[in-house]
C-alpha cells in the first residue's frame, strides 16, 4: 500500500533529476510525477500487518515531516497541492419554493507565489532528507504543529478573510520554541528580542540579518501586546520573513548537528548552506 499527497511549490521550479535521492526503487518515500511546479509524494508504510486507518495516520505523520523538510531544506514554500476545503457553501434556487436548486462554492484563490521562481538541485534535496531525518526522528510536537498551522493558515482564504496574521504568529511561536528549546536551551525566552538576536548571532555574523529581526518582532509586538488597538494588516512579505528567519534557524541547527553525526561516523558532509 502506498499513501500518496501531490505537494506544490510557489517559490521554486522543479526537475525530475534533482529529486533522484527520492527515486530510489528500495525507498520507502518516493517522489514523483514531478512537474515545474508540484510533485507527487507517496510513502509505503513501515509494517503492514496494522490497521489500514493507523498505517495512513503513520503516513500522513511522515508527509508531514517531509513537508517541514522541504520547506527548510530548500528554503522556499511547500505545501500541500489541494487546499483545505473551508470555502462557503451557499444553495441557489431559481425561487424561494426551492425550485432548480442546486450548491455553489465561492473559492478564492490565495495569491503565495514568489515573484521569481529559484531553480531546485541536488543539494537542496539532500539537505531536505537530513533535516527530514531528524524531524522524523525527534518528533517535536510543538515545532511540527506550529509549522504545520502556519502552512496551511498561509494558503486558506474565505472570500475577503485571509489567515495571514494566525499564519505569522504560528510561524513566530515555532521560532520562539525552537530558539529557546534547541539553541539557548531555556524553558522561555527572558528578553524576547535580546534572546532571539543572541541564538541568531550563534548561527551567523550577518549583523544585517540579525538587525532584520526587530521589524518581525515589532509586527510581533503590534498583534500581540497592543491587540485593542487597531491592527496593521500583515503583508505576505511579512509572513514570508518570519518563516524565512524560521527555517534558516533550522536549517542551519540540524544541517549542523546532521554533519556533526556524519563526521563522528567518519563520513564527509558535503558542503553547502
Amino acid at each position: 500500500m502506498w499513501v500518496s499527497s501531490r505537494i506544490r511549490t510557489d517559490s521554486h521550479t522543479l526537475t525530475p533529476d534533482a529529486f533522484r535521492l527520492f527515486q530510489l526503487p528500495e525507498s520507502n518515500i518516493r517522489i514523483h510525477t514531478v512537474r515545474e511546479h508540484d510533485f507527487v509524494l507517496s510513502v509505503r508504510p513501515a509494517t503492514e500487518d496494522a490497521p489500514e486507518s493507523k498505517q495512513i495516520h503513520d503516513c500522513n505523520r511522515v508527509i508531514n515531516a517531509m513537508l517541514i523538510a522541504l520547506n527548510v531544506g530548500v528554503m522556499g514554500t511547500f505545501t500541500l497541492d489541494e487546499d483545505p476545503w473551508a470555502h462557503p457553501i451557499l444553495t441557489v434556487a431559481d425561487d424561494l419554493d426551492g425550485l432548480n436548486w442546486r450548491k455553489a462554492a465561492l473559492v478564492v484563490n490565495p495569491e503565495t507565489e514568489y515573484p521569481e521562481r529559484q531553480q531546485i538541485n541536488d543539494l537542496h534535496i539532500e539537505h531536505s532528507a537530513l533535516i527530514f531525518g531528524i524531524i522524523a526522528r525527534e518528533r517535536t510536537p510543538v515545532l511540527v504543529g506550529e509549522y504545520l498551522r502556519g502552512l496551511l493558515l498561509m494558503r486558506l482564504n474565505i472570500l475577503e478573510l485571509n489567515f495571514r496574521r494566525e499564519s505569522f504568529l504560528c510561524f513566530y511561536r515555532a521560532l520562539e520554541h525552537f530558539v529557546a528549546n534547541r539553541i539557548l536551551k531555556v524553558r522561555k525566552l527572558s528578553n524576547e528580542l535580546r534572546d532571539l538576536q543572541r541564538a541568531i548571532r550563534t548561527l551567523t555574523r550577518d549583523e544585517e540579518l540579525i538587525e532584520e529581526l526587530r521589524t518581525v518582532y515589532r509586527i510581533r509586538s503590534s498583534q500581540v501586546a497592543h491587540s485593542q488597538n487597531e491592527q496593521a494588516e500583515i503583508s505576505h512579505d511579512d509572513l514570508l520573513k518570519t518563516k524565512v528567519f524560521l527555517d534558516f534557524v533550522i536549517h542551519k541547527t540540524f544541517k549542523t548537528e546532521a554533519d556533526e553525526a556524519m563526521w563522528a561516523r567518519g563520513a564527509r558532509p558535503k558542503n553547502g548552506a
